[in-house]
């Protein structure tokens, strides 16, 4: 092994360090400002120890405006300078939730040089700091070659390090009017590149998926719990572990701690028992109707109090719920206060999906939506703040969750200077303007759990068959529901593949939009009479053809938008879109652990054809009219031609004309040449 060469970086770095000409410049054992000192004691070392650790330099670098404290970390071995993962970023946390004190903090300089960044802008009034990770390494001539990479770090994602820049030496830093203007341009410039931004997604993506396998599987094979019963113990886990803040931000019902749990035998406080009442506080306080708490509390009741793992064995230290809740609180938590809610339940219900138990699931069709479709259909139904939206074949709740984000969004910007409006419009959101209707009753309660965790949607989602018994009213009252955006993926064994639903959610929707994903075969024939009488009071918008390996199965499905009650006419132009090239790369669903790459800007793909559908300024230049897509009629008396297929223009141009006659003259060549045609 090469011995590592960090002196002589350090003697180095420190003298370019101390030419910098700023006020305050700290070596490890000085003090560069008392609540750094404190932020850094109280939180374990870069080696996870107690009692804190210092950085190897501390710089307080200011413009007048804004001051922002820069840590500097050393290495000396070629390789050190920083771990990355998959998508590029700086690591500093294991595929399992927890921070790496083992390899990426501890051994490489931008990693340890950002773990100080982290706890300072966590625990501090700065709002950003700079990591500055610095590693010098021997050439072959012996020649030590230094490289610097620098990263931001903020209040709002303290956990996310951007990407500042490499540079050959310290001169980045230095206390000069032209060097601090272009610092602190590119430190207000690269935390708005979308590109950092949808990287740190992917990461929390694979990091829950990461976390929840592990936990489904060593639920399994230690606890021997049936799927749906591990659902409802990780949503009720997270309901207690998470507690609840007011509009202030304290606590109005705080977490239940691993350490509260003490295996008492006692009626009233076992562990079960504690965490059943600490859900129920939850519940209480996110104003649920009465009815919606006691039924979702009878629910998890049975999970967490009225079975065995309630209970400790002779040989057991403590209950098996315990063992599972630590499990929850010490792997998720740390991610959630990382992602926040509204992220962190979105990612969590897709992986959640895969764990739901359907007897008999074939025969039902429940195929549960990508969050990535959920969200293109509720923003091609341009959901907003204002919307009622409904879902009649519900699932897990994937096209609310999706919908509620987009109302909550624009609400938050519509109030932003009302925090009071905005507030009371984010409720109003919650528990009047969602509703969704579920018949499978272990589908259904996966679908109140995860909107509950979301702050609550669930307060108008219905367990009952919406071809049959559903009225189109709210859960809890007689009043009709005022839906204006309708969203769905129906069971496709349903009558015309499922454009049943389809009709019967229109017969009670007046206005707005709706969007349905479907077998596209359902606008080629299987639903043609369905089809022809949605059309006498509704308008096809759009066809849109998806990735045939888009679901478990390998189905072709369409997208279908519609204008509410306005009836379809002859030359009515409906734009057809080919998407099945979407910028997703998909692998073997049943053997990949991850089996969905972005591989060409698939975001792209998807608001690209959101701005053509919807008549706004394209952004990139994925699709090409009459080439991918184009714009058409249908009849409004066939219901059989709904179906993007490929134009072919006929018409012949010059081009075809020469090469008719060069391929003529060719043949014509060929034959004198074999003496077959003795008139030419």
């Amino acid at each position: 092994m090469v011995a590592s060469i960090e002196t002589s970086v350090k003697q180095w770095a420190d003298d370019k360090i101390r030419q910098l000409g700023w006020q305050i410049i700290a070596s490890e054992n000085e003090t560069a400002d008392k609540v750094i000192d404190e932020s850094l004691k109280n939180n374990p070392s870069k080696s996870g120890g107690t009692g804190g650790g210092r950085p190897d330099y501390t710089v307080i670098v200011s413009d007048g405006d804004k001051t922002i404290p820069v840590f500097i970390e050393y290495k000396g071995s070629k390789g050190k300078l920083e771990k990355l993962d998959k998508q590029g970023l700086v690591v500093l946390r294991t595929d399992y939730g927890e921070f790496d004190f083992k390899l990426a903090i501890p051994k490489y300089a931008v990693n340890g040089a950002s773990y100080y960044a982290m706890n300072v802008v966590k625990d501090t009034n700065y709002q950003e700091a700079i990591a500055v990770g610095v590693n010098g390494s021997e050439d072959s001539s012996g020649e030590i070659q230094y490289e610097i990479h620098a990263y931001v770090l903020n209040k709002s994602d303290s956990e996310l390090p951007i990407d500042l820049g490499t540079y050959p030496d310290f001169d980045f830093l230095k206390n000069s009017e032209q060097q601090k203007t272009r610092l602190f341009n590119k430190i207000a410039d690269v935390q708005t590149d979308p590109k950092e931004l949808e990287q740190r997604a992917i990461r929390d993506d694979a990091k829950i998926e990461a976390v929840l396998q592990e936990l489904n599987q060593k639920i399994h094979d230690e606890h021997q719990i049936i799927p749906s019963q591990r659902i409802n113990i990780v949503a009720g886990s997270l309901m207690a572990a998470v507690g609840v803040k007011n509009i202030e931000g304290d606590w109005i019902v705080s977490r239940l701690k691993p350490s509260d749990l003490l295996g008492s035998a006692e009626d009233g406080n076992t562990d079960g028992e504690k965490i059943i009442n600490k859900i129920k506080n939850f519940l209480k306080n996110r104003q649920l109707p009465e009815p919606k708490q006691r039924q979702i509390l009878n629910v998890l009741r049975s999970n967490f109090v009225d079975n065995n793992l309630n209970h400790k064995t002779a040989k057991e230290t403590q209950t098996p719920i315990k063992t599972i809740y630590q499990e929850i609180y010490e792997k998720l938590i740390p991610i959630y206060d990382v992602t926040g809610i509204n992220d962190f339940t979105g990612k969590l219900f897709n992986v959640m999906n895969a764990w739901v138990d359907v007897p008999d699931g074939g025969a039902n069709d429940v195929v549960l939506t990508p969050r990535y479709i959920t969200n293109f259909m509720a923003e091609l139904t341009q959901t907003n703040q204002d919307s009622y939206v409904w879902d009649w074949a519900l699932g897990s709740g994937g096209f609310l969750i999706s919908a509620m984000n987009l109302m909550i969004q624009d609400a938050q910007t519509h109030y932003a200077n009302n925090l009071t409006k905005q507030y009371e419009k984010i409720e109003s959101i919650k528990t009047k303007q969602l509703l969704g209707v579920e018949l499978l009753s272990n589908v259904y309660m996966l679908a109140v759990l995860n909107m509950i965790l979301m702050g609550d949607g669930s307060s108008n989602i219905v367990n009952d068959n919406s071809l049959t018994h559903y009225e189109g009213k709210y859960a809890y009252n007689e009043d009709p529901f005022p839906a204006d955006v309708f969203l769905l993926n129906p069971p496709y064994s349903a009558e015309g593949n499922g454009m049943i639903f389809v009709e019967k959610a229109f017969e009670k929707q007046c206005k707005g939009y709706g969007a349905v994903i479907i077998q596209d075969s359902a606008g080629s024939g299987k639903a043609t009479e369905i089809n022809k009488r949605i059309l006498k009071n509704n308008r096809l918008k759009a066809s849109i053809k998806m990735p045939i390996d888009l679901f478990k199965a390998s189905v072709q499905t369409s997208i279908y938008l519609f204008e509410v009650g306005k009836p379809h006419k002859a030359d009515d132009n409906v734009y057809f879109v080919d998407l099945r090239e979407d910028g997703y790369t998909r692998t073997n669903r049943k053997k990949a652990k991850n089996n969905l790459f972005n591989s060409n800007d698939a975001k792209g793909h998807y608001q690209e054809v959101i701005d053509i559908i919807l008549d706004k300024a394209k952004k990139t230049n994925y699709f090409i009219e009459n080439d991918n897509y184009y714009k058409g009629t249908i009849d409004p008396n066939s219901g059989k031609d709904w179906n993007y297929s490929k134009k072919i223009d006929t018409t012949p141009i010059e081009a075809d004309f020469k090469k008719t006659v060069s391929d003529y003259l060719s043949w014509e060549v060929s034959q004198i040449l074999k003496g077959e045609n003795q008139d030419f």
